[in-house]
């Protein structure tokens, strides 16, 4: 089978945000499997042009009266081998990422690309910016298509298509013969949404739930990835204790790269000052401002991390209203990167500079630094309003990190929540994080506090109440057999043998849904 996978962006080359990643993954395991495939997407701000590439031909599009010249240039993925046609004009790709006047010339470009060039057996769109051209693949080409909601929140422009004046996510699922979201709680939650339900009862609809790439994202790799996400230019090794480490080493190496990193910020800092002086055109990545100097000399102060995009989805405003609280009730240190929307931006330094000590706030985008991050933390959090899928708890538990997270969607699918009362009812050899239901501060302070209560503070109360697994009772959290200990373990197996694309089977699952997409589509 060969599928064209559409989408606007890819990591490493054009990705912010998790929709690049999993596009840079999904492709290489779809061809590991025996599949052909081949990547449509854009060269936003020259960065596939900038790649060893071949001129295949010139596309002439109209648009509105104006003529248009796009080169269509065919690269491989440096990391994947999988191949890339991107749609080049150096006016459009100085355009951001998502503006909508890209996508409704990238649906004609996929038209003409595809009629003249390409013979595939299904389309796969991703997200709203594909969907016009999922609409006009089926109805033009006549091909099956197949479209995959990775936040259906953001639907795209509304656009008149053969009578129909839609918004492009909602053409797509419309046109498209079969379609999918990223995790099975939320294809029941957007259930709720009448179209959406509507669409399910006629065609094929299913969650499949994103993984991550193992060999890619896990803690023996943390310096390879490292050096690979800035050309080999910035070894972490050189600002602050960095090491590679397993499950069975993670709580004796996970403490001393905190402590050198963040409870000693000086290093973080010119690795920023670094990071921020290098040539990014050939890498994904902008300038970083840090804020805050957490003062600790205490490595057992736990810390927890967050990465996100800086926007409403992601619970910024119960962190900004929590952590204040907890900051002044509780002995912790907090780390966050992010970048986004400005006030979000705003409320980052401000947190940072009103609690100077216990904060820093790293203002932008450094994928490299999210490892440092991850294998840093003692917990992270992800305490979203809604979440298809998410992939930062999946890459943190592969850094053998547990998880903090509201109980939504694919957050609900991958995390293992510690009981409520694991006194009486311990499940510490299972459990890969804390999930808490009310999206308010006071659930996201009860899954810090109990997070925190269970694998720092209450560690004598353990011993005094269940005989935890026949040990003595530790007097450290990062004793072995610890209970963070314990569920730095349970992440990592976790994480490697259900959430990886190697081990999961969701690329099975992507393969039946091209087939009923194909086996519909003809039926007709």
């Amino acid at each position: 089978m060969k599928v064209a996978i559409l989408t606007p962006t890819i990591a490493p080359l054009t990705s912010v945000g998790g929709l690049g990643d999993v596009m840079q993954d999904l492709p290489k395991f779809l061809k590991c499997r025996g599949n052909e495939v081949v990547v449509i997407t854009y060269d936003h701000h020259n960065k596939i042009s900038n790649f060893l590439h071949e001129k295949i031909t010139t596309l002439d599009i109209k648009y509105q009266g104006t003529n248009f010249k796009f080169e269509v240039i065919k690269t491989k993925h440096p990391l994947t081998g999988v191949d890339i046609i991107a749609f080049s004009n150096k006016n459009f790709n100085k355009l951001d990422t998502w503006d909508p006047l890209k996508y409704e010339l990238f649906a004609d470009l996929v038209v003409a690309y595809l009629d003249k060039f390409d013979n595939v057996d299904c389309v796969s769109g991703h997200d709203w910016p594909c969907g016009l051209a999922i609409a006009k693949c089926h109805e033009k080409l006549d091909l099956p298509t197949t479209i995959t909601i990775h936040n259906e929140a953001f639907k795209g422009p509304i656009k008149e298509y053969k009578g129909l004046v839609m918004s492009f996510l909602d053409l797509g699922i419309y046109f498209s013969d079969a379609f999918n979201t990223v995790s099975p709680t939320h294809a029941e939650e957007i259930k709720s949404i009448e179209f959406i339900r509507e669409q399910s009862n006629i065609k094929p609809f299913h969650g499949i739930l994103n993984g991550i790439d193992f060999e890619v994202f896990n803690s023996a790799n943390i310096i390879k990835r490292m050096l690979s996400l800035t050309n080999g230019e910035l070894d972490p090794r050189k600002y602050a204790f960095t090491s590679n480490y397993s499950m069975n080493d993670a709580n004796t190496i996970k403490p001393k790269i905190k402590y050198g990193w963040f409870y000693n910020p000086e290093n973080l800092k010119n690795y920023i000052e670094d990071w921020n002086n290098m040539d990014k055109s050939k890498i994904s990545g902008t300038d970083v401002e840090i804020y805050g100097d957490i003062k600790c000399k205490d490595m057992t102060t736990p810390l927890i991390g967050f990465v996100a995009r800086a926007t409403y989805q992601k619970g910024f405003d119960i962190i900004f209203e929590a952590f204040p609280e907890l900051f002044n009730e509780h002995d912790l240190k907090f780390v966050m990167l992010s970048k986004g929307e400005k006030h979000i931006e705003d409320g980052m330094k401000d947190l940072a500079e009103s609690y100077s000590e216990k904060v820093i706030s790293l203002v932008g985008y450094c994928p490299p630094l999210t490892s440092i991050i991850y294998a840093g933390s003692d917990w992270t959090i992800v305490p979203s309003v809604w979440e298809p899928c998410g992939l930062t708890q999946m890459e943190s538990m592969a850094y053998c990190t547990p998880v903090i997270a509201r109980e939504v969607g694919g957050l609900r699918d991958t995390i293992i929540s510690l009981n409520p009362d694991p006194l009486t009812n311990p499940n510490f050899n299972k459990a890969t994080g804390v999930l808490f239901k009310n999206y308010d501060k006071c659930g996201l302070k009860w899954g810090v506090e109990h997070a925190l209560n269970w694998t720092f503070y209450r560690l004598k109360e353990i011993c005094l109440y269940i005989n935890y697994r026949h040990i003595n009772c530790p007097e450290s959290p990062y004793e072995k057999d610890s209970p963070l200990t314990t569920l730095m373990k349970n992440c990592y197996n976790h994480t490697h043998k259900n959430l990886s694309w190697q081990n999961n089977e969701s690329i099975n699952k992507y393969k039946g849904i091209y087939g009923g997409a194909i086996y519909k589509h003809f039926l007709k």
